[in-house]
C-alpha cells in the first residue's frame, strides 16, 4: 500500500475526577482535559467559585494570552500515527519534552510486505511518481532476498526467533525512509502546541508540516479549547500551513 496523508486515531485521552471538597463552579461546555487544565490554574489562586464568572473557555484563552503553559501540562493525549514515514519520525522523536514515543521495530516486524508514503513533494507528477516507486520495490525486493539468504547463513542459531531478528535488523539498512511506521505519540498539551507550532509552519519538512496540519484538525474537534487559536492556510507553495496566535506558550 502507498500512502498519501496520515492516519491518526486518538487511543488515551484525559479523564478528570473533580475533588468533592474543592469544586469548581463551572460555565459552558468542556472536556475533561479542559477542566483538568482550569482546575490546575484556580487552585493556584484558590478561585474555585470562579467570581469572573468565566466560562473554561474563556479561562483558558486567558491562559494562553497570559503565558501561563504550566497548567496544560497536566492534559495528556495519546495518537496513533500511521501511514508516517521513517523519514519523518526520526524528526518527530526530537521533540522530547512532555513527549513519549512507542515505535514500529523493524527488527522484529517483518517488511517484507511494507507499505510505504509516497513524498508530498512528488504527488501529482507521474514521472517521478513512477521512480520512485521503481525503487522502493526494487528495495523491498532487495530486503526479501537478503533476510532469505541470512536465514540460511544463521542456520547454526537454535532460536529461530532470534535468527529472524538478526536476519532482519540487518536486512532492514536496504529500506527506504519512505518505508511506512506505526508509532504512538503521548504529549502533554504544552508540548503538542509547541511541536504544532514548530511543525506546521511553512519552513517545516512537507510531510511532518502535513502530520502538525491533520494534527491541528484532530485535537481542535478533541479539545477545542486548547488549540482553537491554530489556524490553517495555504502557504505561498500551495501546501497547507498552521500557524497560532499564541507563541511559545
Amino acid at each position: 500500500m502507498l500512502f498519501t496523508a496520515p492516519r491518526l486515531t486518538i487511543v488515551a485521552r484525559p479523564s478528570f475526577a473533580e475533588p468533592a471538597h474543592l469544586p469548581v463552579n463551572w460555565i459552558g461546555d468542556s472536556t475533561d482535559g479542559e477542566r483538568l487544565a482550569e482546575y490546575a490554574g484556580r487552585l493556584c489562586y484558590m478561585s474555585q467559585a470562579n467570581p469572573a464568572n468565566r466560562k473554561t473557555g474563556e479561562y483558558l484563552e486567558n491562559i494562553l494570552k497570559q503565558a501561563h503553559g504550566s497548567v496544560l501540562e497536566h492534559a495528556n493525549y495519546s495518537v496513533l500515527l500511521e501511514g508516517v514515514s521513517r523519514s519523518l519520525t526520526h524528526e518527530l522523536v526530537r521533540h522530547r519534552a512532555g513527549f513519549a514515543y512507542s515505535q514500529l521495530s523493524q527488527r522484529y516486524v517483518d517488511e517484507s510486505e511494507a507499505n510505504f508514503v509516497v513524498p508530498p513533494a512528488i504527488i501529482g507528477d507521474a514521472d517521478l511518481e513512477s521512480a520512485w516507486q521503481r525503487q522502493v520495490e526494487s528495495a523491498q525486493q532487495t530486503y526479501v532476498d537478503l533476510v532469505e539468504k541470512l536465514m540460511e547463513r544463521y542456520a547454526w542459531v537454535s532460536d529461530r526467533v532470534h535468527r529472524r531478528k538478526m536476519a532482519r535488523e540487518a536486512a532492514r539498512g536496504v529500506l527506504p525512509n519512505s518505508t511506512e511506521t506505526k508509532i504512538v505519540v503521548t504529549a502533554n498539551v504544552r508540548a503538542w502546541r509547541s511541536m504544532l507550532e514548530l511543525r506546521g509552519g511553512e519552513g517545516a519538512e512537507l510531510e511532518i508540516r502535513r502530520l502538525a496540519v491533520a494534527l491541528v484538525r484532530l485535537l481542535q474537534v478533541e479539545a477545542p479549547r486548547f488549540f482553537a487559536d491554530f489556524e490553517i492556510y495555504l502557504a505561498t507553495d500551495r501546501h497547507e500551513s498552521a500557524r497560532t496566535a499564541y507563541h511559545k506558550i
